[in-house]
């Protein structure tokens, strides 16, 4: 007869980590099942309430993203709404307000398969009581959210669940009325999610994007609290490039200035990379349809009920695409969020000075034209994690080449009539910093020295001047606010 393996988690619910963003969680390690540890004080007191709720027997389940990633989540009664009035001010929580909630995922095994749970306690004069628990046929869990989203200043617990039988994600949230708990179901699924105030209404709204499926393209719904319905309700949407795979990173920022938004770096079925954008758009004055705008992909002009005219966003368009991860960021230090275009430096055809560079053009999108603008144009070092802002005066001018052995960075002036390289402009190197303190320097232009004071490595520039165009040339004050890490 087969033994059954069970895992036994002997000492859980001990440890309490850190606050990460107004929570701390229970360090409970691996998936675990549990039997009663020997704990003491609230820890025993939560172990109490999962043991009497469940038959002392369940599998703990743990959020595979996100900041709350522990099995049992402590939360705090916050307002949101006076912490964001407070401009960013640390926001002083009452004795009673600390650690107010806390919330378990786990599973039981039975006869038909494994059941999903969530567990909802509340403290109140110190004490622990159940405040009650859901079941889902989920998987697993894929986040747990805190944050308001129906504007009353307290939050609720948006919880994203993995499915069995697709690949998207589906949610489910939960709020506490008067003290009473209250499920709120979501008719949307998702591959990722923001929660933020898109509406620009000081109120978060829910942003789920989606890939394609066998059934439906990519796409984005905005989801905002409908108070008649009392849950949360999908309020705009719009297709995304449905020849996207996988998002690699999706931020909220941003996006011109003006405009709050999603911005989503994505790969594409053939391997290439690409960005997409959006933000919210409705005029409350003027009475302006509410809209999901793409500045990166516009829709098609054109009559949508001629037979004759195109219809729809214009994917194949997107001036982002490019071979190379780059992820969108704000690049500049101006609050706002650049998106990568890129392209090759000239190169010749029969001469090698090693791989030549691309120019990483880093761009925002003008709300008024639609059109991008480019604000810092780079070229970027991977290797060694810093690039060099490429200046005005080099484009059509400047070549530059990297050569993986010796670690170093050229660049050249090029000659567009000859298609040819010619006099060096700069050479930046990459030393280890035991054979640069073994060594005299003198002629070179240190970078980067506070940012690198703590490696083990140095990184160093000759420079040089070309008598053939004066005006290329760069001074080492240039050279020095034109380089910078990652």
């Amino acid at each position: 007869m087969k033994k059954k393996k069970i895992i036994v988690c002997t000492a859980v619910l001990i440890s309490i980590c850190t606050f990460l963003c107004g929570c701390t969680d229970i360090g409970l390690g691996s998936q675990s099942v549990l039997r009663p540890p020997r704990a003491t004080g609230n820890e025993a007191a939560l172990q109490a309430i999962l043991n009497k709720e469940t038959g002392s027997l369940y599998t703990l389940k743990y959020p595979q993203t996100g900041a709350y990633r522990a099995a049992v989540n402590f939360f705090d009664d916050v307002d949101f709404l006076s912490a964001a009035q407070k401009s960013g001010k640390e926001q002083k929580l009452n004795s009673d307000q600390l650690k107010k909630y806390a919330v378990a995922f786990y599973s039981i095994d039975n006869d038909s398969g494994s059941q999903m749970y969530i567990s909802f306690m509340e403290r109140k004069n110190d004490k622990w009581k159940q405040m009650g628990k859901f079941p889902n046929a989920g998987s697993g869990v894929d986040r747990i959210i805190y944050d308001d989203i129906t504007g009353d200043g307290k939050g609720e617990f948006i919880v994203g669940w993995q499915s069995y039988s697709s690949e998207l994600n589906n949610l489910t949230v939960y709020t506490i009325d008067n003290g009473e708990l209250r499920e709120m179901t979501v008719d949307e699924s998702y591959s990722d999610m923001l929660v933020e105030d898109f509406s620009d209404d000081s109120v978060k709204d829910i942003m789920m994007i989606s890939l394609r499926t066998d059934k439906t393209p990519s796409s984005a719904n905005l989801l905002q609290y409908d108070k008649n319905s009392m849950r949360p309700m999908s309020s705009v949407s719009a297709e995304l490039d449905s020849d996207v795979v996988s998002f690699q990173k999706v931020a909220y920022g941003s996006v011109d200035g003006k405009n709050y938004g999603a911005v989503m770096d994505c790969k594409k079925e053939d391997g290439n990379y690409v960005t997409q954008v959006l933000y919210y758009s409705g005029d409350k004055e003027d009475g302006a349809m509410a809209k999901l705008v793409k500045p990166l992909t516009p829709e098609i002009p054109g009559d949508p009920d001629s037979p004759d005219a195109p219809a729809g966003p214009s994917f194949e368009d997107n001036p982002t695409v490019r071979k190379d991860l780059i992820t969108s960021r704000d690049i500049n230090n101006d609050n706002i969020i650049e998106v990568p275009v890129v392209r090759a430096l000239f190169s010749p055809t029969d001469q090698s000075f090693g791989d030549v560079c691309n120019l990483t053009e880093w761009k925002q999108a003008d709300a008024k034209t639609g059109k991008l603008v480019t604000k810092i144009s780079t070229v970027i070092d991977y290797a060694d994690g810093y690039y060099m802002a490429f200046p005005e005066k080099w484009n059509s001018a400047v070549t530059g080449f990297y050569e993986t052995e010796s670690r170093t960075l050229s660049f050249y002036m090029w000659n567009n009539e000859t298609l040819s390289v010619g006099d060096k402009l700069v050479t930046i190197h990459r030393f280890k910093r035991s054979d640069w303190e073994k060594s005299e320097h003198s002629g070179y232009v240190t970078l980067l020295s506070e940012e690198t004071k703590d490696k083990d490595y140095v990184i160093a520039a000759e420079l040089f001047s070309t008598a053939a165009q004066d005006s290329i040339n760069i001074s080492e004050k240039e050279l020095e606010k034109n380089v910078a890490m990652l």
